[in-house]
């Protein structure tokens, strides 16, 4: 049977528009891909000599055993924005004589052949087959590499059942990054000292090889839960619950429709977004990423030396959903843009529409934002400022740049390692949305100093807010020019 699926799946790829299009790109990565493995097997072989090197009071093993745990925690965060979750047509077999624990096998099967489940082969079995086996018996090292695969496993099917679990429930996304929050935030107090605790446990391992059963058991209860959670969802009226819950969540701001034509826009774009995978990824992406990408330098006293980052940080902390979101401002509606030209839409307020969506989540992620004054006055001074930037400078230049944009969307894709509807548009529009402020305030700063500097960067912002209805007009005029290429882009691409 799991033959006969992987054969349908095989099927379906290669008779799938999207895999011909981007069969180069696919390509490319393969190769990628290969060249990462190939650099840590390079890193594995000479791992014990790195190891010796980097602390030569401490056993390579030792030191290794301690940072293991890091190693895990990492690969679990980078799985969770990057590693998709196996899927199939499931709906055509629900009534064939198929059981459904034979089907959750296979999806929960093939999430084994996930990229990071070869990582430990390439990493870690050669510091086992050089290192290990030389120092110690070969019950010893085979454990303990098998317990770091077992580890690992544990990790896959951990990650796809949280997977499954948010895209029916997003707030699992906001409970996953507070409980790592919390946990970085005791291990740096010490209460929860994860390095002696990975340690401990991956030294006693080495002598007491039964305590491999430890992984061996977390790994299989985690597959269970995979499984169980896979059959009793496999219903049709299951597959229905999940669009009725987005319907749920766009209902509480259907008091939009009352705004005019404007209002209404609003309101269908936040359904679009809420209804679809890659615009939903979009936002559990966007969002706690913008509100948390100061916890990476703000803690860091070497960073807040340098006011010239700190403004390239401030200038995503304020923006960064309207940088994420507005890059394919048009572009999220490319399947229906045919229909949008036919419409009786006014072109200014479809882009009035597209502002105001872009502005105000924009607004309120700044007040989230505030707490990061216990860092420093000059950190809620440079988040207000650049907010303003955001909202006068940067939202009318992404509607100018959403003229340029022509690769059409597919929604129904994921958002993490897709490159469909990327072009170099995308890239090329980072450089004034994060390198421009940045630039602007190091020139200011060279000739009138900081405090002059800051004021005329937020005269800016509020000048371009003042005149955000005329930047419209001219945004919505330059589209009006080129819109029948832009449909033509979203059609042929």
């Amino acid at each position: 049977m799991n033959y006969q699926f992987t054969a349908l799946q095989i099927k379906r790829i290669q008779r799938s528009s999207f895999w011909q299009k981007s069969l180069v790109t696919n390509i490319f990565i393969g190769l990628l891909m290969l060249l990462l493995l190939f650099e840590l097997l390079a890193v594995g072989i000479f791992l014990p000599s790195i190891l010796e090197k980097s602390a030569k009071d401490i056993a390579p093993e030792v030191l290794l055993n301690q940072g293991l745990i890091y190693y895990f925690l990492v690969t679990f965060m980078m799985r969770f924005f990057i590693q998709e979750l196996p899927t199939m047509e499931v709906t055509p077999m629900l009534h064939l004589p198929i059981k459904k624990t034979k089907i959750s096998s296979y999806l929960n099967f093939r999430t084994l052949l996930s990229f990071f489940n070869f990582l430990p082969l390439f990493l870690f079995l050669p510091f086992t087959i050089i290192y290990m086996g030389a120092h110690f018996s070969a019950l010893s090292a085979i454990s303990w590499f098998l317990s770091i695969y077992f580890f690992e496993f544990t990790s896959n099917f951990l990650l796809v059942r949280i997977k499954r679990k948010s895209s029916v429930t997003p707030s699992v996304v906001l409970i996953l990054l507070s409980v790592a929050a919390v946990i970085g935030i005791l291990n740096y107090y010490n209460l929860l000292p994860l390095k002696e605790i990975s340690g401990w446990y991956f030294g006693n391992l080495i002598k007491q090889p039964l305590l491999i059963l430890l992984p061996l058991f977390t790994m299989l209860l985690a597959y269970w839960e995979n499984h169980r959670y896979t059959v009793n969802h496999l219903y049709l009226e299951n597959l229905v619950k999940k669009k009725k819950r987005s319907e749920k969540i766009s209902s509480s701001f259907s008091g939009l429709e009352k705004r005019g034509k404007t209002g209404a826009m609003i309101l269908n774009e936040i359904r679009l977004l809420l209804r679809n995978k890659r615009s939903k990824q979009m936002l559990l992406f966007s969002l706690p990423l913008s509100l948390l990408y100061g916890m990476f330098f703000y803690p860091q006293k070497v960073y807040m030396d340098h006011i010239g980052l700190l403004v390239f940080v401030a200038t995503f902390i304020s923006g960064g959903f309207l940088i994420i979101y507005g890059q394919y401002i048009l572009a999220w509606e490319s399947t229906q843009f045919d229909f949008i030209l036919a419409s009786n839409i006014h072109t200014e307020e479809y882009f009035k529409a597209k502002y105001y969506l872009m502005t105000i989540p924009t607004t309120l992620l700044f007040l989230l934002t505030i707490p990061y004054v216990y860092y420093g006055r000059i950190i809620l001074e440079l988040n207000f400022v650049f907010l303003f930037y955001n909202l006068g400078i940067n939202a009318p230049l992404l509607l100018f740049s959403a003229s340029f944009n022509r690769k059409r969307l597919e929604l129904d894709k994921g958002q993490m390692m897709n490159y469909q509807g990327v072009g170099i548009n995308n890239f090329l529009i980072i450089i004034p949305l994060m390198g421009g402020p940045a630039l602007i305030y190091v020139l200011l700063d060279t000739l009138v100093g900081k405090n002059i500097a800051l004021l005329i960067i937020l005269g800016l912002g509020i000048l371009g807010i003042l005149l955000h209805q005329q930047l419209i007009k001219w945004a919505a005029a330059f589209f009006r020019k080129r819109r029948y290429q832009i449909a033509e882009g979203y059609r042929n691409s």
